[in-house]
């Protein structure tokens, strides 16, 4: 009798048991119940209102939205709505989407031109304060108008292209992550890419695709200015050292030209404060792959490799001079974090300038010194 209630009681505690374990799928959402949110795009408009913009994947799409869509192309769709902020926007477009709506995969997110000069810090709040976007989610700035950007990429194969964005090594990025870390720090300065579109021809159509032109240069929660060509690339070797640069000089007393692309590169900030004078010693080494060699110039020669390697310095260090001019005298922007490099050795010191840091930066010598080593001539020998 004893055996047969301990055995009833054993079905029991299972059965319980067995229940718990079941219940922890009451609330899960189907892959076709969702909205997939891509990328989004945030934009200010007239009244200084907010419009945000979703680029969706609809796994199994099955009737539209009523708010304004723009037309789709097998599963991807946007649409956009207005708000008062970028949260009341959103809160307002998820209501009329008629799908769960479903941020783990929103790989992007493009802020407008005008948005960014203007209040970019108050509306990436949002995005820092709700859980639901990714933190190595992409901040990139738009040419112009966001919503025009995302509705151009209705077209292709969203879900693909952006995945593969953060992959990269010829594309800038920026994360979520970083932005929030540039606008709280002491410094209230940093880069963030800015994003176009590129038109490329197939057999059948013209389709736009992603790209990045340039970066936009934020200074207390606001976009103050842009760069691109030689003072971007500089910035790169600074603030993006994963990005695989191509390079290309005419060598001295030579017609044809070099080009060569970054395997590797690091760059290393060292303080210096001697006698009341503030200085900065910037150190960039990077290992050289040549791509082309249209010169009549022995590459195999070791005399040669050493000239080569003294051009490809000069070069580099005149871009990076030349980003460092850019914002350290025309903007007082500093960008590359000083404020924290000289905090980290000379706290007391720094502290003192804090509230005069802008004059004290602008004031700051600063040397750069690259090495660079070719370590690879290419396969054949001309």
């Amino acid at each position: 009798m004893r055996r047969k209630h301990l055995s009833s009681l054993k079905i029991y505690i299972s059965l319980i048991l067995t229940s718990i374990i079941m219940s922890g799928c009451w609330d899960v959402m189907e892959v076709n119940d969702l909205a997939i949110v891509i990328a989004t795009g945030i934009d200010l408009i007239d009244d200084e209102q907010i419009e945000v913009t979703f680029l969706l994947y609809v796994p199994n799409p099955s009737g539209g939205a009523s708010g304004e869509e723009s037309g789709a192309s097998k599963n991807s769709y946007s649409i956009s709505m207005t708000g008062d902020t970028f949260s009341d926007a959103v809160m307002k477009l998820e209501s009329e989407v008629p799908r769960e709506v479903f941020w783990g995969h929103s790989n992007i997110f493009i802020f407008g031109n005008e948005l960014a000069k203007n209040e970019l810090s108050k509306q990436l709040d949002f995005l820092v304060r709700t859980g639901e976007p990714r933190e190595q989610a992409q901040i990139y700035i738009s040419q112009d108008k966001a919503k025009v950007e995302v509705n151009k990429f209705v077209s292709i194969n969203t879900a693909e292209l952006f995945s593969k964005i953060p992959k990269s090594r010829y594309l800038k990025s920026i994360t979520l992550k970083d932005t929030e870390e540039m606008l709280v720090n002491n410094s209230q300065a940093g880069l963030i890419p800015i994003s176009d579109t590129n038109s490329i021809k197939t057999s059948e159509e013209t389709i736009d695709s992603f790209a990045v032109k340039g970066s936009a240069i934020i200074y207390q929660g606001k976009m103050i200015s842009s760069i691109s060509g030689e003072k971007d690339i500089g910035s790169q070797w600074l603030l993006f050292p994963k990005t695989i640069i191509p390079i290309t000089i005419n060598p001295s007393g030579e017609n044809g030209k070099v080009t060569v692309e970054t395997s590797k590169k690091s760059n290393k900030v060292t303080p210096f404060i001697e006698k009341e004078k503030w200085r900065i010693k910037l150190t960039v080494n990077s290992d050289l792959v040549i791509l082309q060699n249209s010169t009549n110039l022995d590459i195999y020669n070791a005399s040669v490799m050493n000239q080569l390697e003294k051009e490809f310095s000069k070069k580099i260090k005149g871009d990076i001079e030349n980003f460092l001019n850019h914002i350290q005298k025309d903007l007082r922007a500093d960008v590359l974090q000083f404020y924290e490099a000289f905090h980290r050795s000379y706290p007391k010191e720094t502290d003192g300038v804090k509230e005069n840091w802008e004059e004290q930066y602008e004031n700051i010598e600063v040397s750069v010194q690259v090495k660079v080593n070719i370590k690879n001539p290419g396969v054949t020998k001309s």
